[in-house]
């Protein structure tokens, strides 16, 4: 959506002050508010390379699973149970994978009505900063659950139905994501309140 597909001068006005990433982008010069930090995005970015590797590989499979088990049930007509354990199983790591790399990029549902009612750039930065440390208390909460979740199930050894997998290989998805988003919720939320001091030392 551009200003020459709507053919519309005041877009600037209606889409507001473009959102801080957590991390800075990799085919543009670190600005102010992610300098000092380069040993930490190296390794940010081995992780983020490492996680749509594992998100690539997974949803690959599990479309050829997809495709097996119709082959096996609809032209042989010997199904393989362990199919509908497989699957979600990569399911469920591409999803808290994925949940966790839209973090990074920030690419998760927002209304942005803010945008639209509050045109100070400081006073806008500064309650997105307000809601990200929300964020980063909620997720931080939430990963107190998944860890004694995946520990019980770690304790009491489950398994599954057919293949008789450790239950904790389905569970690790979520507490792995809830990590990684805890780490990206921290990155925003130092990057805002960077951003907010900056504009504070000039003046805005």
């Amino acid at each position: 959506m551009t200003k020459d597909l709507l053919h519309i001068d005041s877009l600037d006005d209606v889409i507001g002050t473009s959102p801080i990433r957590p991390v800075p982008e990799h085919d543009r010069p670190p600005s102010p508010i992610h300098s000092g930090l380069g040993p930490v995005y190296a390794a940010e970015r081995g992780i983020a390379w490492l996680m749509r590797v594992i998100m690539f590989l997974a949803i690959i499979s599990l479309g050829l699973l997809m495709a097996a088990q119709v082959f096996m049930r609809y032209v042989i007509s010997a199904p393989f149970l362990g199919i509908e354990e497989l699957a979600p199983l990569l399911a469920v790591w591409v999803y808290f994978l994925g949940m966790a790399y839209c973090s990074r990029e920030r690419d998760h549902i927002e209304g942005g009505m803010m945008t639209l009612v509050i045109k100070n750039p400081r006073l806008l930065t500064a309650l997105r900063l307000l809601g990200s440390v929300a964020t980063l208390i909620t997720i931080v909460i939430f990963m107190r659950f998944a860890w004694d979740f995946v520990a019980f199930n770690y304790s009491v050894g489950r398994r599954s139905t057919y293949m008789r997998l450790p239950k904790v290989l389905w569970d690790v998805s979520l507490l792995i994501g809830l990590a990684l988003m805890t780490f990206y919720a921290a990155l925003q939320c130092l990057a805002e309140a960077r951003a907010l001091f900056i504009t504070r030392g000039r003046g805005k």
